[in-house]
């Protein structure tokens, strides 16, 4: 079904709550015929990128049998397309750097880098010099460090461990650093893959392993902000601070905390296995809080969300399929909750209509 695609609102006002909101479809609201399976907003460009799956696209939009990212940014209280669709032949992980988005390929050595004015340029980034084995790592996410110097979290399909490349933002690589203290750094689903790295608000980058199959290597290590080495000194036993369960997803919130997406089961944690038990954890305390308040995740989807203010703001759905159109039907009411990362305590913050299959909220944080 190539029908529906997506729109994008802006709210001036999240000061309260709001209930009985409508997006999809209603006036001043921004349609694009695309459907988005990722979105990310590059908080120093403005610029906010739409990632369109192969067959998640409309008869209007560039996809049907093509995968792409569209740009826009935010003009007189409206989301207006920067630049041309960039096609891309395939994708796993996206995320921003400096003034760019980029995409990934999953098992191939490149990246389709975005500026600020929607041009592409898809890199090769020169991995196989790094190969194990005779099998070369893959990208799993690139953290921005500043200063034109990013860290390009890899991973091997085999081995279990933690690895790291320092580049420069052609992602050129300077060096490549490695560390067993935990396992792999990805997360999956389907063809999709998660971040499990970030920064938090001082610079210190986090590298967590979620779905290894060692129990000890389930968590998380540091690198310092402005060094280009694993810290000796820190690590973060998840596995220890969550009872036994694995995850597939980490956001940064604020501070020092992220939020985690969990594996439903503690014995499935593999890439089509359900996930949705959320926490909040605290990397410098080493704190694990369990979020209250949610639905069923066996009952929902989770869209993207963004972290501000010590408070997470997630959008839940009826689940669908990755095709796009509405959650109509369900029982369940479409809804933005915030999460407290003091107390993990999940609330409605914003409700809408039934016809509204929300995928993803940005806060621009002034």
């Amino acid at each position: 079904v190539f029908g529906g695609g997506v729109y994008m609102k802006v709210y001036n006002d999240l000061s309260t709550a709001k209930n009985g909101e409508n997006v999809y479809g209603t006036a001043d609201a921004v349609k694009c015929y695309d459907s988005f399976t990722q979105v990310t907003y590059n908080k120093t460009s403005g610029i906010f990128t739409g990632y369109i799956y192969a067959r998640g696209a409309s008869a209007e939009g560039i996809g049907r049998l093509k995968a792409g990212l569209r740009s826009y940014q935010v003009e007189n209280g409206k989301m207006t397309e920067v630049g041309s669709p960039v096609l891309v032949s395939a994708f796993g992980n996206t995320g921003t750097f400096g003034t760019y988005s980029y995409a990934a390929q999953i098992s191939q050595p490149y990246a389709m880098v975005v500026d600020k004015t929607g041009a592409g340029n898809n890199i090769a980034v020169d991995l196989t010099q790094y190969a194990i084995d005779g099998v070369n790592p893959n990208i799993s996410n690139i953290v921005d460090m500043g200063n034109n110097q990013v860290a390009m979290v890899v991973n091997y399909s085999n081995r279990d461990s933690a690895a790291v490349a320092i580049c420069d933002y052609n992602l050129n690589i300077k060096k490549m650093i490695y560390d067993d203290r935990i396992g792999t750094s990805v997360g999956a689903m389907r063809s999709v893959r998660y971040t499990q790295s970030g920064t938090d608000d001082n610079g210190n980058i986090y590298v967590f392993s979620g779905s290894s199959a060692t129990d000890s290597k389930v968590g998380a290590l540091r690198i310092k902000k402005g060094e280009t080495e694993f810290d000796k000194n820190y690590q973060f036993n998840i596995f220890a601070a969550s009872d036994g369960y694995r995850f597939r997803k980490a956001f940064h919130i604020s501070g020092s905390k992220f939020l985690l997406e969990f594996y439903l089961d503690k014995n499935k944690y593999g890439n089509m296995d359900a996930s949705g038990k959320m926490a909040v954890v605290d990397m410098d305390a080493k704190t694990l809080t369990w979020v209250t308040g949610l639905p069923d995740a066996s009952t929902v989807s989770f869209g993207w969300g963004d972290g501000y203010a010590d408070a997470y703001y997630l959008p839940v759905a009826a689940p669908t399929s990755m095709s796009g159109g509405s959650g109509s039907g369900s029982s369940v009411t479409p809804t933005i909750y915030k999460i407290d990362a003091k107390t993990g305590v999940a609330s409605p913050f914003m409700t809408f209509g039934n016809g509204d299959l929300l995928k993803a909220i940005t806060i621009l944080k002034q």
